[in-house]
This record gives structure tokens, sequence and C-alpha cells, in this order.
């Protein structure tokens, strides 16, 4: 008996946060994080952003476009903090979401991790902190909390970065590994050097540049995102544009992409 009242609690306890939750249509992740040295460091920023889109929410990061009717202050959405307790025996992470007034609005559990590797840890702890925002199983519900206030407030500090043309170059330094989910197995890239250059695809022409951990993605002379692997043959891509699993089979590269209320979409990219 005494375990069944824990549990309807707890079902309690969720189902309250999960309709709260539902009530923001656009979740808004930051550059950079206060316990960070950089901006995005250890791809943290990008992996956020990811696993929100992966359960179901719509979000952003400050640089992103984004709809109309969405600007930063914006109170149809929340606002991400993640919050660290970390050492260098164990990584500790919470997820925080905030309303536009800065009122938490949900926290998660602490997530752990005692990887020695600090990335690897980071992300499993990241990882294990977003099982709280799995469990919400969020779907908006198409309430909005647009002017519902009556006096001026100020939306949590965000770190605003400024878009800039580049010209494509290949990375010196080494960029951060996101820990990936094991898929099945997927050709080995011998030599991924060797498959830089422009691709072919049905939505137009894109450049690949690629170094030894991850692939940064241009469209023209425009940066758009990038795919990033710890094992050359499964890759996670975060782009402005489209987001999912990618891999490469001979010259082409194959990303399975998830579009919302359509599921799994496949796009072929064709090295010229």
């Amino acid at each position: 008996m005494k375990h069944l009242v824990i549990a309807l609690l707890l079902l309690i306890h969720f189902s309250s946060f999960s309709q709260n939750i539902n009530d923001y249509q656009y979740v808004i992740v930051p550059e950079k994080y206060e316990f960070a040295k950089s901006i995005d460091e250890y791809q943290l920023n990008s992996l956020t952003q990811f696993l929100f889109n992966k359960y179901g929410f719509d979000s952003y990061r400050v640089r992103d476009e984004k709809p109309l009717g969405l600007k930063n202050g914006s109170c149809n959405a929340l606002y991400v903090d993640v919050e660290s307790d970390s050492n260098f025996i164990i990584a500790r992470l919470k997820v925080i979401l905030k309303d536009c007034n800065g009122k938490v609005v949900f926290i998660t559990e602490q997530g752990k991790s005692k990887e020695k590797d600090f990335k690897r840890a980071y992300h499993e702890a990241l990882r294990k902190a977003f099982v709280s925002i799995e469990e919400l199983k969020y779907a908006y519900n198409g309430k909005t909390h647009e002017d519902t206030t009556t006096e001026t407030v100020e939306a949590p500090e965000v770190t605003e970065v400024k878009k800039e043309v580049e010209t494509p170059k290949v990375e010196t330094t080494t960029t951060p590994v996101e820990v990936v989910e094991k898929e099945t197995e997927t050709q080995v890239v011998e030599n991924t050097a060797s498959l830089d250059g422009t691709y072919q695809s049905a939505d137009g022409i894109y450049k690949l540049v690629i170094s030894q951990e991850n692939i940064t993605i241009y469209e023209g002379s425009k940066k758009i995102g990038s795919a990033i692997t710890n094992d050359n043959k499964s890759y996670e891509v975060l782009t402005t544009q489209f987001n999912g699993k990618g891999r490469f089979e001979n010259n082409t590269f194959i990303v399975d992409r998830v579009v919302k209320g359509i599921g799994v979409v496949q796009m072929l990219f064709s090295k010229n």
C-alpha cells in the first residue's frame, strides 16, 4: 500500500510539471553556461538543443534563425540553464527551465558520471539528467503566454553571438567529441580527409569540411552546423536546417532526419 501511495504521488508530481511545461511552445538554449569557460564548451549547448528536439520540443539556440513571433525575451518560450556541481572525480549536472520572468518552472534530477574523460563525463551526466525531461512526455497544448503581464520584466540573460560569413577551412584544433548511442555496424571510413568537398542533395549544394573528430557543414560560404562522432561510423548531425543521424556509404553522406509529425526522412548527399 505504501509503495502504491508513493507511485501515485510521483505520478501526480510529474503530471503537474508536464502540464505546466506543455503550456510553452519553444525552448531557448544559451550559447554558454555559467560554469563553462567558452561558448559551447564540450559541445554541451549543442547536445542540450539536440536532446530537447529529440524529446519533442521546438528548441533554438540564441544564434539560430527563429520563427516569426519568437524573439529573445518571448514569454511563450522556456529558457534553459545547466547547473554544474562537478569536480575532478565526478560530473554532476542539472537542467533548469525558467520562464520569461526568470521563475523556475522545472528542474531535472541530477545526472552523474564518473567517466575520467571530461567530455564523456559531461555528456553522460547531461543525458542522465534528461531522463527527467523524457518522462514529462512533452506535447505543446497551444496555450500562449504572450502579453500576460502588466509590468515590464527582463528575460533571463542570454549571450548573443553575431553571425559572420566564414570561409570554409579545416579546423586545426581538436573538437570535443559527443558521446552518441551505439547503432548497428556501418561502414568504417578509413580516410575521412578524402571525403572533404562539395555534396549535392535534393535541397541544394553543401560543403563538408572534415577534421579528425567532426564535420563542419556549409551552405555556400555560410556555416550552418556540424556533425560529431566518436567512432567515424555514426554522426550526430546538428544544423540550423536539419538534425538527425548521419553515416558515410562510399561517397554518399546519408542523414536519417527526424521530421516532427512525419517521422524519419532519409537525406542523401552525393559527393560531386
